[in-house]
């Protein structure tokens, strides 16, 4: 069986002892640690060494960064030169984390507890380049550290002192990957199930249809046929609201604005083209609202969603100019 592939990224010199602690925690478990040193990395004759790294870094499975006091050496697409400042070129470390946050891959970063404290000392002197740092040997880390902190997502962040303290917040991470990814399998499983009873339902439904339009035919047959257009017609009205309801453009209007269901609905119906939309814009739409929604009609997802609320409504979409010229971009 296919065991979890783990890549670890860091500088190597100043975290070695932290790398081999990493490998031996990540087999323990029975995943596969994925190192440079130990020769899991295919390299390739044809290419630099660090690309070989960047493959594996997006094929891993799991990817775990750790940040020391050393930024690092710079890719060979931005080979450092003789005294050249670490902010014109990007680190082979910093690479594979760009690497990895691209694809997707499930990212936990170590930061040592030292370097951490440092970075929020130099939070406070940015300014200040007569400073100096001891536990960090450029301030590119701390460009680094900024870069991971200011990301939306995938970036838990842990300050290390000693190596238990890696192994156990990697153990408690793992644990609630595993938990969850049992949990997606419960819940698919349960949503496949909801939907063959959904699937039954609707052939029994069908099938009471159809008994009690024939029941309704032997009683009166003309009234019978107008109970069922009315009944047909009142499902067909049910199944537009709910549709509408779900519809993009008609639940910002609601939110943002002041008209009543009615007024949207002539919003939608009653314009043929794209200048007729403005006149009824202009019509039912009274104050700033006005400018703002002709303003906002020029989105492009704003138009999909109003021209899917048409077709809802039995409404041809309307055409906002196939040059784009009335779309933002």
């Amino acid at each position: 069986m296919a065991r979890p592939r783990v890549f670890v990224s860091s500088t190597y010199y100043d975290l070695k002892y932290i790398r081999a602690s990493l490998e031996g925690f990540i087999e323990s478990l029975g995943f596969e640690a994925i190192l440079f040193e130990r020769g899991n990395i295919p390299f390739h004759s044809d290419t630099p060494l660090d690309k070989s790294c960047y493959h594996e870094a997006e094929n891993a499975d799991i990817f775990v960064l750790t940040v020391g006091g050393r930024y690092g050496s710079s890719t060979s697409d931005s080979r450092q030169e003789d005294n050249q400042p670490s902010e014109e070129y990007q680190s082979i470390t910093q690479k594979e984390f760009d690497t990895a946050q691209a694809k997707g891959i499930p990212t936990f970063i170590l930061v040592d507890n030292a370097v951490r404290s440092e970075h929020y000392t130099y939070l406070q002197n940015k300014n200040n380049e007569d400073i100096k740092y001891a536990h960090v040997d450029d301030v590119a880390v701390f460009h680094f550290l900024d870069k991971i902190l200011e990301k939306e997502q995938n970036n838990p962040v842990h300050n290390f002192e000693k190596v238990t303290d890696i192994e156990s917040w990697l153990r408690e991470q793992w644990a609630g990957l595993f938990r969850d990814l049992l949990r997606s399998k419960s819940q698919q499983q349960q949503l496949s199930d909801l939907q063959s009873q959904i699937l039954e339902l609707k052939s029994v439904n069908e099938t009471l249809k159809n008994y009690l339009e024939a029941v309704l035919k032997t009683v009166d047959s003309e009234k019978s046929d107008q109970i069922i257009k009315l009944e047909e017609e009142k499902i067909e009205n049910n199944r537009k609201k709910l549709l509408l309801k779900k519809n993009y453009f008609i639940a910002y209007m609601k939110k943002l604005s002041p008209l009543s269901e009615d007024k949207i609905k002539i919003l939608i119906e009653e314009p043929q083209n794209y200048d007729e939309l403005l006149k009824t814009i202009g019509r039912n739409i009274i104050g700033n609202y006005n400018f703002y929604f002709k303003e906002l009609i020029l989105e492009k997802d704003m138009q999909e969603s109003y021209n899917e609320a048409r077709y809802i409504l039995g409404k041809p979409p309307i055409d906002f100019g196939s040059d784009n010229k009335n779309l933002k971009s």
